[in-house]
């Protein structure tokens, strides 16, 4: 886990030659706050300093993260060894006491990609919800790591370790957004212990009944994965999906049932799954991001023939769902692809 560093105490100091105890004695004396990190060879840990107290530690063993005081007593057995370096960073107390609170945090959001999310959003919708945590962002391909710490939801702390020298605050934050935005990113969200679920925007409920829902919802499947088979007949299996996935961040700003951090909406394997209750919208919702799609897609694949391959592909879709869309009547967008 990467931590900011404001100040460098003691750079690289090895600890063949280090006495580690006294120097954990100095660190308190001096009522130092911020953090020791010891390295080697596939080997990091951090112990986090309060007044010169040992109050958290994090150790990455095999990949894991291991934090407490199970942590700080191998960290320290660690820095007995040979040939690892010690480096001494100062911190702000509020930002140690940050770090405190989410050192533990679990996960809210794995995997995000830059493909289908905005990091710019992300952090817009974490603000909004006033959570206490991190992102933890993946830049390219192994171009760059960074953390961005959130108090009550915003960004209070940053630091990215690049090809070069960490850097933190503003810049840091700075170039992680560029960087996703240039070559792309992966993006892991956690939350303090204890925290609420993400608050996600109550869609506007129409008094649907069970059975109305259910034929509702068959309607859109029978649409979208008949779409779904054609796109994907002309390229490869996961084109339409990647493409739809893309319209709707881009229209969650209209539809927030839409966004994906709500993850009211999801559509993956011909089946649509949607938590809480139907929107007023969301046909209306659905036709837009379905033309959307298939103007999108006849972009890509080169297909000018592809908008009146959809409606032939979509022909007797109005029959076989007449009930639902006498009912509800999904809009002039949606029936321009049905009828």
């Amino acid at each position: 886990m990467l931590f900011p560093k404001d100040r460098t105490i003691y750079a690289n100091l090895n600890t063949s030659f280090t006495a580690f105890d006294a120097l954990l004695a100095d660190l308190a004396f001096k009522r130092t706050t911020g953090h020791v990190d010891v390295t080697f060879p596939g080997y990091q840990g951090a112990l986090l300093l309060s007044n010169g107290e040992i109050v958290q530690a994090v150790e990455m063993v095999d990949g894991e993260k291991v934090t407490g005081p199970g942590a700080a007593h191998h960290i320290i057995a660690r820095a007995a060894e040979k040939n690892g370096s010690i480096t001494v960073f100062a911190l702000a107390p509020e930002i140690v006491a940050l770090i405190q609170r989410v050192i533990d945090a679990r996960p809210l959001y794995r995997d995000l990609t830059s493909a289908f999310t905005s990091l710019e959003r992300l952090i817009a919708k974490l603000r909004g919800d006033g959570l206490t945590g991190y992102v933890e962002v993946s830049v390219g391909e192994g171009q760059g790591m960074g953390i961005i710490f959130l108090s009550a939801g915003d960004p209070v702390e940053c630091v990215f370790q690049g090809s070069g020298e960490a850097i933190t605050g503003n810049q840091a934050l700075e170039t992680i957004i560029q960087s996703v935005t240039n070559v792309g990113g992966s993006f892991n969200v956690f939350v303090e212990a204890g925290a609420p679920a993400a608050a996600a925007t109550a869609p506007a409920s129409a008094p649907h009944d069970t059975a109305f829902r259910d034929e509702l919802i068959s309607f859109w499947e029978d649409v979208l994965s008949r779409t779904e088979k054609l796109a994907d007949g002309l390229s490869k299996t996961g084109r339409f999906l990647m493409a739809f996935k893309e319209v709707l961040v881009s229209r969650a700003a209209t539809y927030p049932f839409l966004d994906p951090f709500a993850a009211d909406f999801q559509y993956a394997n011909g089946h649509i799954t949607f938590e809480g209750p139907l929107p007023d919208d969301l046909s209306k919702a659905l036709g837009d991001c379905l033309s959307d799609t298939v103007a999108k897609l006849a972009f890509q694949l080169k297909r000018a023939d592809f908008e009146s391959r959809v409606r032939r592909q979509l022909a007797g879709v109005s029959e076989a769902h007449a009930a639902v869309i006498d009912r509800l009547g999904p809009g002039d967008d949606v029936q321009e692809w049905v009828a």
